[in-house]
């Protein structure tokens, strides 16, 4: 079995991975991580393989616990993984965007696929039928839209996070949402546009705490993968203990 941990800018996620079935998921707010995420575990799994992957520095004494596992990897940009990758930084590439990418490669081999992942940050990325990771786009996410417009500005609300049916707002607060999450997903559904116009037929994947709203509202072909990334972190690790 395989113990996938990623810690991300506000919750972390913990899987258990039996192949490619999920047998055990959990997901916590950052701040009860190490404390409490690893003794949460059912003593009757039998885990050999861990890999970590974190986007700020992890705590001690959880790497520690994972060292004690057969074999225990931190994911960085040196990390063998099953696809290519093209970009030009990788020191600086999200561990999070080459998981997914690797997850989408697992997903539909030999096609070109954009994956996006909606979460605190919407990142727009592609790999190409070839198995090559080339890059994409970083955004703002919703909720740091809502919060940078309150923040920045002398007099603006705190919107809450609602998708309204109206196309002109007549309210502050439904202009600050229309604003935040319409704007969104017209950015989406351009670079959708232009990556089609680029590259011909592609599949559009789906991740991250938003995806659901963005589902529900274009009329793109799309396809929803909540699991994307944590997936592409067990196939990364399966390829390196192999």
């Amino acid at each position: 079995m395989n113990l996938i941990i990623d810690q991300g800018n506000t919750r972390v996620k913990c899987a258990v991975f039996n192949s490619n079935d999920v047998i055990v998921f959990k997901s916590v707010k950052l701040k009860r991580y190490a404390h409490s995420i690893l003794n949460e575990l059912p003593s009757t799994l039998k885990i050999e393989n861990v890999i970590l992957s974190n986007t700020s520095l992890p705590d001690k004494s959880l790497m520690d616990q994972l060292r004690k596992y057969q074999h225990f990897l931190h994911l960085d940009h040196s990390t063998k993984v099953p696809i290519v990758n093209k970009y030009g930084t990788p020191e600086t590439l999200g561990k999070d965007r080459i998981a997914a990418a690797v997850g989408a490669w697992m997903k539909y081999p030999n096609e070109n696929i954009l994956f996006i992942d909606m979460g605190t940050c919407i990142t727009m990325n592609f790999v190409n039928n070839k198995g090559w990771f080339l890059g994409g786009n970083i955004s703002p996410g919703i909720n740091m839209r809502f919060k940078a417009m309150h923040k920045f500005t002398a007099n603006l609300p705190l919107a809450e996070n609602v998708l309204n049916d109206e196309f002109i707002a007549d309210t502050t607060v439904k202009a600050l949402q229309n604003g935040a999450i319409k704007g969104t997903f017209r950015e989406i559904d351009s670079f959708i546009t232009e990556t089609r116009n680029k590259f011909g037929e592609i599949k559009v994947i789906l991740t991250g705490g938003d995806a659901f709203f963005f589902e529900n509202w274009t009329k793109n072909m799309i396809f929803v993968a909540p699991n994307l990334v944590m997936e592409g972190l067990n196939e990364i690790l399966k390829y390196n203990v192999k």
